[in-house]
């Protein structure tokens, strides 16, 4: 249990049971390779602003992204808390998570992911805390006025029109 009554997060690893399940393989139409046209599209904006949120490092960016990832899974309900852009988690909120873990989720050596988190907390953007890092709200209200998360908004939505313009969704 962390200071505030938040749990810590179980060290294991990121990705939930189903992630690499397919959505919806039932269809008419092959339109596998559209899907993929437009997916690496949607993935290649998305790869740009994780390089600026990893400060022009696409892999400080990537390690940014799977602790804010890990910090606030939990919080991804239906409750509505933390949903709009203007309301961003507290710290207390968030769950720590190991830079093993973090290695582990993004498939680089340990030494790696230490490397670049060190770095990362000399910068200010991730905090060590009792059992893990963590990336300080802070850090979200810097990004949020570059427009980050808009970009990010913006990219997913526009993917996901194109998905339904084709008759994927």
């Amino acid at each position: 249990m962390r200071p505030g009554g938040t749990p810590s997060m179980p060290q294991t690893a990121l990705k939930t049971p189903n992630f690499l399940a397919a959505a919806n393989t039932e269809s008419s139409i092959d339109q596998k390779r559209l899907v993929a046209r437009l997916g690496a599209r949607w993935f290649l904006q998305g790869l740009t602003l994780v390089k600026t949120f990893g400060g022009g490092d696409i892999l400080d960016g990537l390690i940014l992204l799977a602790v804010t990832d890990a910090n606030t899974r939990h919080l991804n309900g239906p409750d509505g808390r933390y949903q709009s852009s203007s309301d961003i988690p507290p710290n207390d909120a968030r769950r720590p998570v190991s830079v093993y873990v973090v290695a582990r989720e993004l498939g680089v050596s340990y030494e790696t992911a230490r490397r670049h988190v060190q770095r990362l907390i000399k910068a200010g953007k991730i905090e060590r805390v009792e059992d893990g890092v963590v990336v300080p709200d802070a850090v979200f209200a810097e990004y949020e006025i570059q427009g980050l998360t808009a970009k990010n908004y913006s990219n997913t939505r526009r993917f996901l029109d194109q998905l339904r313009d084709v008759g994927v969704i």
